[in-house]
């Protein structure tokens, strides 16, 4: 049996893990039910067409609307991917809340492969690539990281709060 202070030190990364696996579920029903709107986000950045268009720049371009469609094919099958196993990693932590240190430790993996993911959708696909790759942090209107720097300091608490956690 494991004291009070030890379970609140589980519930905290779960809720943190629950809540990144929420909010890809309600990003991938936005993206399934209301496609246009968000392809047009990738269209934008990736065409970089607001941008200051920098000739030194603007080779990096995507301007192919079948690359632009596989790209947000890919962005959107990857956060489907992300909210499945973070349903998975969310209901094995509730599960093994109250178990042993041991049981507690194996039961991170699924949480930790999810959240590596969200890091890979919000970190490494919105900012490196949709930011600094495509430049869209020079848009007023199309920029790809106004909203993943929370997304990715949440994912990161959650990380280091399940590492943490035992």
């Amino acid at each position: 049996m494991i004291d009070d202070t030890t379970l609140m030190f589980r519930v905290a990364p779960l809720l943190l893990v629950a809540g990144t696996t929420l909010m890809a579920t309600i990003v991938v029903l936005g993206n399934l039910t209301d496609p246009r709107s968000n392809m047009q986000f990738v269209e934008r950045i990736m065409s970089m067409d607001t941008t200051y268009r920098s000739p030194r720049l603007m080779w990096r371009a995507i301007t192919s609307p079948r690359l632009q469609r596989l790209a947000f094919g890919c962005i959107v099958a990857l956060e489907a991917v992300l909210a499945v196993i973070g349903w998975i990693g969310t209901i094995v932590l509730a599960v093994h809340l109250r178990s042993g240190a041991d049981e507690w430790h194996d039961a991170k993996f699924w949480a930790l492969v999810a959240l590596c993911l969200a890091l890979v959708v919000w970190f490494l696909i919105f900012d490196v690539g949709g930011n600094e790759w495509f430049a869209s942090w020079q848009s007023d209107t199309w920029r790809a990281a106004d909203q993943t720097p929370k997304i990715n300091l949440i994912t990161l608490a959650a990380i280091v709060l399940l590492a943490l956690s035992n």
